[in-house]
């Protein structure tokens, strides 16, 4: 999450070049997060997310 501008190709980037093939973007309400240590508390809306994150093992 980013607390300022950023257009989509420096978004993209910011995962590309480091190697990642795969990101996930929420936008919205969705995008909301509560992380108190970094005085970032966005608490409006009344629902909630759950996003997991697993690994294929083939046999």
């Amino acid at each position: 999450m980013s607390k300022s501008e950023i257009n989509f190709y420096d978004f993209a980037n910011y995962f590309k070049n480091p190697g990642c093939k795969n990101a996930l973007y929420l936008d919205g309400l969705v995008s909301e997060v509560y992380l108190p240590e970094k005085q970032w508390l966005q608490t409006d809306g009344n629902f909630g997310i759950i996003i997991g994150v697993t690994t294929i093992r083939y046999r």
